[in-house]
């Protein structure tokens, strides 16, 4: 008899034990759905992992890379999603129960120049052609707030025009290049104001760079940060209610940003598998990531950065963070 109690408490120390180790192990087979635009914001997770440890749960990523175009419509059905900062903004004052974890991209604007021209101030802009891209998005704002700090005026139009910065909008960064390749083939100056990596191929054209925006957004804002908040990540509140897995996710964005810089072809393979048609692939290597300028800003200490370029945008227009400063409610800040 004792034999046999012993057996059966060997038994189900052993099915304990089993059970224990199988819960430890347990694998949220659904996870989350992630979904990012193509460009620099794809590079923010670009060597982020399929799947996330987190306590005694193994959460599946669910990656999805879509055109800039699509971002607002599929960040609306999507558990987490990254945005440009300003649409964060206007998703949550539109009243979605969603949440900011951190900003993850912290611009890539560049001013390059037809000609081998070495402007000393953005002053040197005034009576000439930018080609920008972008109407009425972050981009676009922080030239706009950097003209306006030092008393330039511009407007949006076809030619240069004397005491003005003229601003033409273009679809996108290879139809800047163009425009500036053809001015500088005719001996014509213009400018173009527009985002990595569409900008080093530009420099490989021989097209010459003139400023960063983020130095000179770092120089007005004083906040210790490079640059502004040109990307974030949102998440359902419900998401952010699971404090393990958030704590893990925002950790692998932070592994993310050493793995793009030390293994550019990696990223660019990771990125086309998820989404092939990526304008990124070909573009890529560690200089260029260098400038794309990623970096994982938690709601921890970042609050105020982002802000920053929300007032920034409400000061041009605040129809472009939905009407106002989100509230407290707004930001995840995760207890690590």
């Amino acid at each position: 008899m004792k034999v046999k109690k012993i057996i059966a408490i060997i038994s189900a120390v052993v099915l304990i034990t089993c059970a224990l180790m199988l819960c430890a192990c347990q694998k949220d087979e659904e996870g989350y759905t992630l979904v990012a635009p193509d460009g620099a914001p794809a590079l923010s997770i670009a060597c982020v992992a399929d799947e996330i440890q987190a306590g005694d749960t193994v959460y599946k990523l669910n990656k999805k890379l879509v055109p800039a175009s699509a971002i607002q419509s599929e960040a609306m059905q999507s558990d987490l999603a990254i945005v440009p900062a300003n649409l964060a903004s206007i998703i949550f004052n539109g009243g979605k129960d969603i949440k900011i974890l951190a900003v993850v991209t912290n611009g890539n604007l560049f001013v390059l120049s037809s000609q081998d021209d070495r402007l000393e101030s953005l002053d040197g802009l005034v009576g000439k052609l930018v080609y920008s891209i972008g109407q009425n998005s972050v981009p676009d704002i922080i030239f706009k707030t950097l003209l306006k700090n030092k008393g330039i005026n511009f407007k949006i139009g076809e030619k240069a025009e004397a005491g003005v910065v003229t601003i033409k909008y273009c679809a996108q960064g290879s139809e800047v290049n163009s425009h500036l390749i053809a001015a500088r083939d005719m001996g014509e100056e213009a400018y173009g104001i527009y985002a990595e990596p569409d900008v080093s191929k530009g420099i490989n054209e021989e097209l010459t760079e003139v400023f960063d925006l983020q130095e000179l957004w770092a120089e007005y804002a004083v906040d210790g940060y490079s640059g502004y908040a040109q990307a974030v990540l949102i998440a359902k509140s419900s998401v952010c209610e699971d404090n393990e897995f958030v704590v893990k996710l925002l950790e692998e964005l932070d592994n993310n940003k050493s793995q793009i810089l030390k293994d550019a072809q990696l990223a660019e393979n990771n990125i086309k598998s998820i989404y092939p048609q990526t304008a990124l692939q070909g573009n890529l290597n560690a200089d260029v990531i260098a400038r794309c300028n990623i970096n994982a800003v938690s709601m921890e200490n970042g609050r105020e950065y982002y802000e920053k370029t929300l007032k920034a945008v409400m000061d041009i227009n605040s129809k472009l963070i939905g009407g106002q400063l989100p509230g407290d409610e707004f930001y995840c800040v995760v207890n690590r």
